[in-house]
């Protein structure tokens, strides 16, 4: 069976030098390298609903975005001359547009220089994207780590978050879980409000279920052997190895 590899990035930008930040150079040197091995882009739903009916391609590359940083847009034209979509997790308070994104992690960039790059794309900058076959999905509505949620609390941040995306953008089937947390419970609870797959992130991807779906995330911190271990083909099948948690504790 086909395994798409799922990339999880989040800001585009050559100043900001922040682990969530790669470059518009380095992103596009990343995809190039997928491209030219034949993979085929997909968004992260379409993926889901292709490998649930056996169609999937067997080079199969899904390209996300947590966050909907405004530079997230940056991306797009690389991504347009590849012929590749992207699915884009928006944060449901934060769909507006109207206020910087803040929560534990990030929100002490506010009052730096680079407190801008926490600007979110608002909705008219999504649809545009979406226009061009982007998928806009749920990243829960505040970006809590939904684990370590009460049952009640977590479902109102799954729920609302759909809610919030379908009425802008017509649909939300997937989500990716803020942080890349997500346990058994939290899959369900997913599962229960509607959505049809969700995401983590994860280097080894010993769970690989509908509403468990490991990413690889790129960093703006990575070295070349970093980067060579979480999106070269050998190690890409290696992270679905029984020795995959001993390579990523190394």
């Amino acid at each position: 069976m086909s395994v798409p590899v799922l990339l999880c990035y989040h800001a585009i930008s050559s100043s900001w030098r922040a682990p969530l930040a790669v470059t518009l150079e380095r992103f596009a040197a990343q995809l190039e390298r997928f491209a030219d091995r034949g993979y085929v882009g997909l968004t992260f739903a379409e993926s889901e609903r292709r490998r649930q009916a056996g169609t999937l391609p067997h080079r199969t590359l899904v390209v996300t975005f947590d966050d909907a940083y405004v530079s997230t847009a940056a991306a797009a034209p690389v991504l347009r001359e590849l012929g590749y979509p992207a699915t884009i997790f928006v944060v449901g308070d934060f769909v507006s547009g109207d206020k910087l994104l803040q929560w534990p992690g990030i929100e002490h960039w506010a009052a730096t220089i680079h407190g801008e790059e926490l600007r979110p794309l608002g909705v008219d900058a999504l649809r545009s994207l979406q226009e061009e076959g982007w998928e806009i999905a749920s990243h829960t509505m505040t970006h809590p780590s939904l684990p370590e949620l009460a049952t009640d609390e977590c479902l109102r941040e799954l729920s609302e978050s759909r809610e919030t995306i379908s009425d802008y953008f017509g649909v939300c089937a997937t989500i990716a879980y803020p942080y890349g947390h997500v346990d058994e419970r939290v899959a369900g609870l997913a599962a229960r409000v509607g959505y049809t797959a969700g995401c983590y992130v994860s280097y080894a991807h010993a769970v690989d279920e509908p509403l468990r779906r490991p990413r690889v995330a790129a960093s703006g911190t990575d070295g070349r052997i970093r980067e060579w271990t979480k999106m070269a083909p050998v190690p890409i099948l290696m992270r679905r190895s029984p020795l995959a948690p001993l390579i990523a504790r190394l």
